[in-house]
């Protein structure tokens, strides 16, 4: 499956990188030619400006950002040894700065190899009971992500999951960050790595980072498949036109 995905992605971006201006530059120089580009993708939503080096290779500096995006769900807990049932809302969303470079291995090519960083929010999702859960033993809590979170004085249990704000990039692609032409569509795959996420729940206004001995939950959705989530694919296509 994913590699029919990957197919049809680079013949639509050969398709789309076919249409140029008849404006062309011939050569790149050191920081002679700069575009500005608009991102979106599994990222999110960008925006970045880019600079020629060599023929070779060209820089991409920019910021993209995941709205934030609310959900619902049920977990499950244990109350005096009986099992219950409660719902958590979680809040999705991340902004990272990005420091790309591209190597084109063919001059006449455009197809490139991209190596870099995104830089920014650790916390990329966050999750807690709206009705407050009171009445429980020590340690009985709420199942989030294969962790017992215990409620606070107030009945509420506060969890996120936070991974490394420095997160390296490999990638390839298809099109110039700064096009030959006018404008330019391209597209890249790649691979954002988070390192190993890690659990916290907020205990007396601090974030604590959860240990083996909190793990016994089996609930939680999509908090549970991101706390083990260690690479992060990325899939972007990029709108740019050329300003110098």
């Amino acid at each position: 499956m994913m590699k029919k995905i990957f197919l049809v992605f680079l013949t639509f971006m050969f398709c789309l990188h076919g249409a140029k201006s008849q404006e062309q530059v011939t050569k790149f120089g050191i920081f002679d030619h700069l575009s500005a580009g608009l991102t979106l993708g599994t990222s999110g939503i960008g925006i970045d400006i880019a600079t020629s080096v060599t023929e070779h290779v060209q820089v991409r500096a920019g910021y993209s950002f995941i709205p934030k995006f609310t959900y619902k769900t049920d977990v499950g807990y244990k109350m005096k040894g009986t099992s219950h049932q409660t719902e958590i809302e979680g809040k999705l969303s991340w902004g990272n700065a990005k420091l790309l470079v591209d190597v084109y291995p063919f001059k006449n090519s455009s197809l490139h190899a991209t190596i870099g960083a995104y830089i920014g929010t650790d916390g990329i999702v966050t999750a807690q009971n709206n009705t407050p859960i009171t009445g429980l033993d020590p340690g009985e809590g709420l199942e989030i992500a294969d962790y017992i979170i215990s409620p606070d004085e107030n009945g509420i249990a506060k969890a996120s999951i936070k991974v490394a704000s420095f997160k390296p990039y490999l990638g390839i692609g298809i099109g110039r960050a700064v096009p030959r032409g006018r404008f330019c569509v391209s597209g890249d795959l790649g691979m954002q790595f988070w390192g190993e996420p890690a659990v916290y729940k907020k205990q007396s206004g601090e974030d604590v980072k959860l240990k083996s001995q909190d793990l016994n939950g089996h609930d939680g959705g999509l908090i549970k498949t991101l706390s083990k989530v260690t690479v992060y694919p990325v899939m972007t296509i990029r709108v740019s036109g050329r300003i110098l």
